[in-house]
């Protein structure tokens, strides 16, 4: 991995309880949170005729911290692992997203979530062998987008139910990556 990147992770990471505790009303209130879900991975802007079919990963596992800030506002730190392309393709691949959360609704709640995403892409095996290619790259950056539904369970935990679209800005390989997701989880 880059150096450059792997700063910019341990320097978001580090900083991001700073960052939370800053402008709160509330400094001790953080909101953690752990799910599940599944993913639709695709690709698109190929630079040559890739035959790349959109692929379900079943596996995908997010841990996140959120703060509101003030009324309608908050943020949401989230980092996923997904596991993509069971059959062809064996890819591992680490998440972090930085998310302006906006509240729409109260209740239920309802947020509209937007924000930068860096992507890490630490296993890939095609057919069985380790692919190593001079193109392919094992970062990536883009942009999340989606929205986030929570129910409150008891006083304490709530439900979360999350669709969400990961868009790569840059090339990944021979494309850029293209992700539909759906998460659930619980929030404490």
């Amino acid at each position: 991995m880059n150096p450059f990147y792997k700063r910019l992770i341990l320097l978001s990471v580090s900083i991001l309880p700073l960052i939370l505790n800053a402008q709160s009303k509330d400094t001790n209130k953080f909101n953690f949170g752990i799910g599940a879900g599944v993913s639709i991975n695709d690709a698109f802007n190929h630079v040559m005729d890739a035959k790349f079919k959109s692929r379900l990963s079943p596996i995908l596992i997010t841990i996140n911290a959120q703060k509101q800030l003030e009324n309608k506002w908050g943020i949401l730190a989230e980092l996923d692992y997904i596991h993509k392309g069971p059959i062809e393709h064996d890819i591992s691949y680490l998440t972090f997203s930085f998310l302006a959360q906006h509240k729409i609704s109260t209740k239920p709640t309802i947020s509209i979530l937007a924000g930068p995403y860096i992507g890490y892409l630490f296993k890939y095996e095609s057919y069985g062998v380790v692919f190593k290619h001079k193109d392919l790259k094992n970062h990536d950056i883009g942009i999340d987008t989606g929205l986030n539904f929570s129910m409150r369970l008891s006083e304490k935990i709530s439900l979360f139910i999350s669709p969400r679209l990961e868009v790569g800005m840059m090339r990944f390989s021979f494309s850029n990556n293209i992700s539909y997701q759906l998460k659930t989880g619980i929030t404490f």
